[in-house]
């Protein structure tokens, strides 16, 4: 199966999966077995991952791998909001329950997230 979307939402997601855990990026990669420097282009936003590999994170973390490609697609509306292509807001289900305002809450808190963990991937990237 071909590699799927945008190694600028990949990113994130690799990086809030080590996140999730409190792992650095070679303690994920001893779980999944999956190469530390791999790990490191997927943050970077250089590269995406394969159907494969996503399954080998997910394992890693315990996660279902469906989750991975749904956390991508979410990173993805989120950073089309913040560049003013669409509301992150209205892509959330109402069967979600969350009143407009938590949703607004909620919303702002991973656009902030989104933010830092870019904001440090770049850092990263110029060491």
């Amino acid at each position: 199966m071909a590699r799927q979307g945008d190694p600028e939402d990949w990113a994130p997601t690799i990086t809030l999966l080590r996140a999730l855990r409190g792992w650095s990026q070679t303690q994920l990669a001893e779980a999944s077995g999956v190469d530390k420097s791999q790990i490191s282009r997927y943050e970077q936003g250089r590269e995406v991952p394969s159907p494969r590999t996503q399954e080998r994170l997910a394992a890693a973390v315990g996660l279902p791998p469906v989750l991975l490609a749904t956390m991508t697609a979410f990173i993805h509306r989120l950073r089309e909001a913040m560049a003013g292509q669409g509301s992150a807001a209205a892509e959330l289900p109402d069967s979600t329950g969350l009143s407009p305002e938590t949703k607004r809450t909620v919303l702002e808190a991973l656009d902030r997230a989104a933010f830092q963990a870019r904001a440090e991937l770049r850092l990263r990237a110029r060491s």
